[in-house]
C-alpha cells in the first residue's frame, strides 16, 4: 500500500502540474520517478502473489499428509496395529468429514477480525463525550394547521 499511496501522489503531483512538466521538459525525470515506484509496487505484488500460492498449496495438501501421516504412525507404532479396509475407510471417512469444518477456519477468522475491529469503533464511537447541552439549540415545534390529530387519517 505504501507504493501504491506514493505512486498515486506522484500522479496527482504531475497531473496538478502538468503545464510546468511540459515546460520545463521534464517528463523523462518524471517519468523515471513513476516507474521506479512501480517496479518496487510490482515487485511486493509479486512476493504476495507467490506466498498467496505457497500458502494455498500447503491449505490443499494438509489433508492428504494428515491423512498418510496418521496412518502410517498407526501401522508402524505398533506389530499389532494391521490396517485393513476397514479402518483405513473408517479413518479416510472421518478425515473428510473434519476437512469441511477446517476449509470454513479461515473464513471464521476474518469474520472474527471484522467483528472486532467494528466492535472496537463501536465501543470508541459510544465513549466519547456528550455534547454541551449549551450548544445544542433546542425548539419545540408547534403542530399546525396540516397536523393529523390522533384518531384522523
Amino acid at each position: 500500500m505504501k507504493f501504491k499511496d506514493s505512486r498515486i501522489k506522484l500522479m496527482n503531483e504531475i497531473l496538478n502540474g502538468i503545464k510546468v512538466l511540459k515546460l520545463y521538459a521534464w517528463e523523462p525525470s518524471f517519468l523515471e520517478q513513476v516507474e521506479g515506484i512501480r517496479l518496487s509496487e510490482l515487485q511486493l505484488l509479486r512476493k504476495g502473489a507467490y506466498l498467496q500460492a505457497i500458502s494455498t498449496f500447503i491449505w490443499v495438501c494438509t489433508p492428504f499428509l494428515v491423512t498418510l501421516i496418521t496412518l502410517g504412525v498407526y501401522v508402524s507404532v505398533d506389530e499389532n496395529n494391521v490396517l485393513d479396509a476397514e479402518k483405513a475407510f473408517v479413518s479416510l471417512s472421518l478425515f473428510n468429514i473434519l476437512k469441511i469444518p477446517l476449509n470454513m477456519l479461515p473464513q471464521l477468522i476474518s469474520g472474527l477480525t471484522q467483528a472486532s475491529v467494528s466492535l472496537k469503533r463501536i465501543q470508541d464511537f459510544l465513549n466519547q463525550d456528550e455534547l454541551d447541552p449549551q450548544c445544542v439549540e433546542r425548539e419545540t415545534i408547534s403542530p399546525g394547521p396540516n397536523t393529523l390529530k390522533p384518531g384522523q387519517s
